[in-house]
């Protein structure tokens, strides 16, 4: 069996918009995208609702059928929020763009390997072949994303103060015809109510080995690693405890915090939810 030893998930802001889960030899990560339209439901928001009904649905379609393969069980689980989306929304939607969206990784045993998957920019922390510790994961909606990151560079150094509810309001146009790119060749594919993503994650697998250890982490957390540079793919491995976790996830707070933080470590929000769950496979379990 796979052993958790940490699952965490702070919300950066009034709501948690990420999700973590495990069942059997399978954990996971689910980072819900913050809507840039009106909402579809009535709930504390659009990715929130997904991030935890998908979250639900995986654990259930692991637990219905634990050798079914995972792009089957995704593509199942997608059509079932698909199905509870329609049930639940409160007005339509104007296109597949305001459909609501969540980036993900998991990490699940298959045999004498474990198995990665990846949709957006959740990604795993794990040994290579070679020794050498390094996240795994796909890098699509990075290059799409690059575009909004150099606009917020522009708008802040034309108006350092700017607050964050006038910085998105000149960030949405951008952020929409983003949206327009998800689950689209050329662009990116995500989790979601569009069961065609299933047969477009980013997988790879890892030979295992006693002791092996994973972390799994949404971009919010990630922030240590790939925004301030003050961790590394070994280092979250280490995280074995969950005050570990909670350490690491203090000083992400407090470099989130510092007052030159959004000058120096170019981001749109200060503050992003940040989950992390890290594992390890031991063969005597």
């Amino acid at each position: 069996m796979l052993r958790i030893d940490v699952a965490l998930s702070d919300a950066g802001g009034m709501v948690n918009e990420d999700a973590v889960g495990h069942f059997g030899d399978a954990a996971w990560v689910i980072d819900g995208a913050t809507g840039v339209g009106s909402a579809l439901l009535d709930a504390p928001s659009d990715a929130a609702w997904l991030a935890q009904t998908a979250n639900r649905l995986i654990a259930e379609a692991l637990a219905d059928d634990p050798e079914r393969s995972t792009i089957e069980m995704l593509r199942d689980v997608m059509t079932r929020c698909a199905a509870a989306l329609a049930d639940a929304q409160v007005r339509a939607a104007d296109g597949a763009h305001e459909l609501p969206s969540a980036a993900f990784a998991m990490v699940r045993l298959r045999g004498d390997v474990a198995e990665i998957t990846a949709l957006a920019d959740c990604r795993v922390a794990a040994v290579d072949e070679t020794g050498d510790a390094r996240l795994f994961g796909t890098y699509a909606l990075d290059a799409v994303e690059s575009r909004t990151l150099a606009a917020v560079k522009a708008i802040r150094e034309e108006e350092p103060d700017i607050d964050a509810e006038a910085l998105k309001r000149r960030l949405l146009p951008g952020l929409s015809a983003n949206r327009h790119l998800k689950n689209r060749d050329g662009g990116y594919w995500v989790l979601g109510a569009e069961p065609a993503a299933a047969d477009h994650v980013w997988q790879a697998s890892v030979p295992l080995r006693p002791g092996q250890r994973f972390a799994i982490a949404s971009d919010g957390f990630l922030r240590l690693v790939e925004l301030f540079g003050t961790a590394t793919p070994a280092d979250l491995l280490t995280i074995a405890t969950p005050e570990e976790g909670a350490a690491w996830l203090a000083q992400l707070r407090d470099l989130e915090r510092q007052p030159d933080s959004l000058r120096r470590h170019n981001r749109v929000k200060r503050h992003d939810d940040a989950s992390l769950i890290t594992c390890s496979w031991d063969p005597i379990c």
